[in-house]
């Protein structure tokens, strides 16, 4: 019975976490841009096409 609950909230808590790490590298990919840094810009807006890439799929 634990376990079958643990199961069930941890899907949702993997979700909300995976959109929690998209949105801090896109953050941070803005904050490089306005600082003019592209490379580290580019590498942090990669980073988020990742994840959104790995929790939609």
């Amino acid at each position: 019975m634990a376990m079958k609950l643990v199961k069930m909230l941890s899907k949702p808590a993997a979700w909300a976490s995976g959109w929690t790490s998209a949105v801090l590298c896109f953050s941070a990919a803005a904050g490089y841009w306005g600082a003019e840094e592209r490379g580290r810009a580019i590498c942090w807006a990669a980073l988020g096409a990742i994840e959104v890439a790995a929790i939609v799929l």
